[in-house]
């Protein structure tokens, strides 16, 4: 009876925390949908984690998975497309904003950026090249007028950016479009030598070697044509002899199904070594500190629990309602109202933003260092 009742109450609190969590998530009960259809449906495409996780067993700190980049990309998001959407919303990247402004402001901001480096107008032909289920592609057409069209690997993200753009208007339904594509391999239903513009918005993490994406978008590119692509980093201040970074860095490579985080160099030669001629290059996240000093809310901010105040700035990213979350998967899991694995995703999705914020606030890495290159005429 005693071990029985340390038990219990070593599942009381967090049980507690994830209910209040979900009730208060009830605030805008839309936020509930992609839960509800995991509940319903299971993850997409039947995805197992603990399959998953095999491709990640022995990496350690900033190391390669030794898999095919492809095939854990479209894995990984079939096991986090439903959770991101539950609690970043529709697009999957970060930003910066001032204290006291909603997260929206961040993802606008970011949106906001990219936009005006792609330099395009209305109808201009641009390529989303992993597109995510396509936030920031239907950013840049509010934001342009652009007809802009999203390469994804994963099949579950390309319904169900075609359901939310169904809904929007003939204006942004004609120049919002989206193809199941391997940004390793493009088909030839993508035209080659056509595209005024290409972005990668925090989309190349998953390959290590990015020259073979960047390649892709080369061809794909009109001469003359443009990339802007946001790319994961790490900084100066990444120590890869120092345990604490190492073990933030494998958390966020395996609960964000990343490749090997290359340095600023790194990227710039990726860049380069595909054709591209580098115009100009920045880290974008490091544009909120000039602006704002002491005011920014950092692009980490939402995932850490020392940048919140009184209330969580963004509830379902909230250390411990991501935690909470899992616990009441599993207690529903346990008695079959949800499939285990959907439970098992949530603490994957857990450890990714753990690590990821964690290195964050460490000013270790960023994902948005912003690369400008031009394809040759």
């Amino acid at each position: 009876r005693i071990d029985a009742s340390m038990a219990s109450s070593r599942w009381a609190l967090p049980l507690l925390v994830g209910a209040l969590a979900l009730a208060l998530t009830l605030c805008d009960p839309t936020s509930l949908h992609p839960l509800l259809r995991l509940a319903r449906l299971g993850v997409p495409g039947d995805e197992s984690v603990d399959s998953f996780d095999v491709h990640y067993k022995e990496v350690l700190g900033n190391k390669q998975h030794t898999s095919g980049d492809a095939g854990v990309a479209s894995s990984f998001y079939n096991l986090a497309t439903e959770f991101y959407e539950y609690g970043w919303g529709d697009s999957f990247h970060f930003g910066w904003r001032k204290r006291g402004e909603p997260h929206l402001v961040s993802i606008q901001n970011a949106q906001a950026h990219l936009a005006s480096k792609l330099g395009v107008g209305d109808m201009d032909r641009v390529l989303d090249m992993g597109c995510g289920i396509g936030g920031p592609l239907r950013g840049v057409v509010r934001a342009t007028g652009a007809n802009v069209t999203g390469l994804t690997i994963n099949a579950h993200q390309v319904r169900r950016a075609e359901q939310i753009t169904a809904k929007l208007t003939p204006y942004m339904r004609a120049r919002c479009h989206f193809s199941l594509q391997d940004y390793l391999n493009v088909d030839s239903s993508i035209e080659e030598g056509v595209y005024d513009a290409a972005f990668y918005m925090e989309s190349s993490l998953h390959c290590e070697n990015r020259t073979k994406t960047f390649l892709e978008a080369f061809r794909l590119l009109r001469p003359g044509g443009r990339l802007v692509a946001l790319e994961y980093v790490t900084l100066d201040a990444w120590n890869s002899s120092d345990a604490t970074h190492a073990e933030l860095m494998r958390m966020h490579l395996h609960g964000n199904g990343a490749a090997r985080t290359p340095t600023v160099e790194e990227a710039l030669a990726m860049v380069r070594a595909a054709g591209f001629v580098v115009t100009e290059h920045y880290d974008y996240m490091s544009v909120g500190q000039r602006l704002y000093g002491a005011d920014e809310f950092p692009w980490w901010g939402d995932l850490q629990f020392s940048e919140q105040g009184l209330l969580p700035t963004l509830l379902p990213a909230h250390p411990w309602v991501r935690k909470g979350l899992h616990y009441v998967l599993s207690a529903l899991s346990a008695v079959g109202a949800v499939p285990a694995d959907v439970a098992k995703a949530a603490a994957l999705m857990d450890m990714g933003g753990a690590g990821l914020s964690g290195l964050g606030k460490l000013r270790a890495i960023t994902p948005q260092y912003y690369i400008g290159a031009v394809k040759p005429l």
